[in-house]
């Protein structure tokens, strides 16, 4: 099923390259997931999923922060791809400071943090975080925080929540379709691994350049 899905997406994606006007920056391509006959108001219907993919997000790398004690800010300061570290003191300012966490939470994709920080970040962000679907991540004891930041840079979250539909970008368009349409297979095997009916759930698919019109990608149930 996968195998031919995939060959399904390289057609789509390379229809989408080639629709729409030419920009003058690197526009993203994007998967639409759209899904049909859940209860979202049921919790166990409702899903977050980090999906680490194959072949990355090109110059789309997600934007990591994290929240830590000195030893570990320290550690993460030093690490290639940590794009902010932020200690307690920051951190306490930002509770009650609703402006702020907006802001932060929306310049950052993923928000790596130290275990006895969780409480106080989820004070200072947690409002702000759950309304764009982000959630903090522990770093667990023990943790390659290198690899760990390394693997999370080239992985996207797809949320279903208030809406029956995920989405998200797997890559640019300046990358191979095949390893866009293997990325995008990624994550369509994760949202499918969290429907009760597979892909019976699934309405449609499609995917598209940032700016460009919709191309759908047949599938069979």
């Amino acid at each position: 099923m996968l195998r031919s899905l995939t060959e399904n997406l390289v057609e789509a994606i390379e229809r989408a390259k080639r629709e729409g006007k030419k920009r003058n920056f690197k526009q993203s391509i994007e998967l639409v997931i759209n899904i049909r006959d859940i209860d979202l108001r049921k919790p166990e219907n409702r899903f977050v999923e980090v999906v680490q993919l194959p072949h990355g997000l090109g110059e789309k790398a997600r934007k990591v922060c994290v929240i830590a004690g000195p030893a570990l800010a320290s550690e993460a300061k030093k690490i290639e791809g940590v794009d902010r570290v932020i200690g307690r003191e920051e951190i306490e300012a930002l509770i009650g400071n609703k402006r702020l966490a907006k802001k932060l939470a929306s310049e950052y994709d993923y928000f790596l943090v130290e275990p006895q920080l969780m409480g106080l970040t989820a004070r200072a962000l947690g409002a702000a975080l759950g309304g764009r679907g982000k959630r903090p991540q522990p770093i667990t004891p023990g943790t390659n925080l290198a690899e760990l930041v390394k693997n999370i840079k080239q992985s996207v979250t797809i949320s279903v929540r208030k809406n029956p539909q995920a989405m998200c970008i797997v890559g640019t368009e300046d990358m191979d379709s095949r390893q866009l349409a293997e990325n995008a297979a990624a994550v369509i095997s994760k949202v499918v691994d969290r429907l009760e009916r597979r892909f019976r759930n699934v309405k449609s698919i499609y995917v598209k350049k940032s700016m460009g019109k919709p191309v759908e990608v047949q599938f069979k149930e």
